[in-house]
């Protein structure tokens, strides 16, 4: 059970972690493209949080707690299994409310024409990605090398 949970745990975190580099290299190009393009992209991007990263964070979460109750080497207390926790909840607030919120804003400048208004709203998320990458990528390497245990 533990190797099924672990492959389906990984597999939405691949998930996350692959939207997260789409979005990272392809963002900048579809911006500088404007009007239609960048509109559909910025409503693309919307979406991705509603059908990848919501899923994908509940399924982490699930197998997380699954992995962690049918184990008898870790527990809720691990530091990596903590970490862990933390991670999905700050990333899942991020898109809830920042990125959402500015993706919505972007696409609907788009789409009226603005497009400086919709780059501007587009990009005022990047110091969060940057976070959400950071935030992201410690939780990997607290998993992988399990901190705490």
């Amino acid at each position: 059970m533990q190797e099924f949970l672990l492959v389906i745990h990984i597999i939405a975190a691949g998930a996350w972690i692959g939207t997260n580099v789409v979005q990272t290299v392809t963002m900048r190009r579809v911006m500088a493209q404007g009007g239609q393009p960048a509109a559909t992209w910025m409503t693309s991007v919307v979406y991705w949080g509603r059908v990848i990263y919501t899923p994908a964070a509940i399924v982490i979460l699930a197998t997380g707690t699954g992995m962690v109750l049918n184990s008898s080497l870790y527990e809720f207390s691990n530091a990596f299994v903590s970490i862990g926790f933390l991670a999905v909840i700050v990333a899942a607030a991020l898109g809830m409310t920042v990125f959402a919120k500015a993706g919505k804003k972007a696409a609907t400048a788009f789409d009226s024409g603005d497009d400086d208004a919709g780059r501007a709203a587009a990009m005022s998320v990047m110091p969060w990605v940057g976070l959400d990458w950071f935030v992201l990528l410690f939780a990997l390497f607290a998993m992988v090398y399990k901190w705490g245990v």
